[in-house]
């Protein structure tokens, strides 16, 4: 599957740019979908990103970390496209922002 194919699926417009900057960001996001899974059937990806900024905040004191919450619906689908067992762990749905 080519990065296009992405895009063809509603991923938010520049969201694989931003990702090849900020890869350690959704490698955490990954680890707390995980362990949230064993507790939760649904679950918040702003919730997730939120828990991430406010732990990384209490480790940058130059405040150097950027995460929008626009990327919120693109880590989603691509932690659910790349671990099919989760599928569905995200309520995924269709946003005016999304460049599809």
């Amino acid at each position: 599957m080519t990065q296009h194919d992405f895009f063809d699926e509603g991923y938010p417009a520049g969201f694989f740019r931003w990702l090849s900057n900020n890869r350690p960001i959704y490698e955490a996001f990954s680890v707390k979908a995980r362990a949230m899974a064993q507790h939760r059937k649904h679950y918040s990806a702003r919730a997730i990103i939120h828990v991430i900024r406010y732990e990384t905040d209490l480790r940058d004191s130059e405040g150097t970390l950027k995460i929008n919450n626009n990327w919120s619906p693109g880590m989603a689908r691509l932690f659910m496209r790349q671990n099919p067992e989760y599928e569905g762990f995200f309520k995924c749905r269709d946003s005016q922002g999304l460049d599809i």
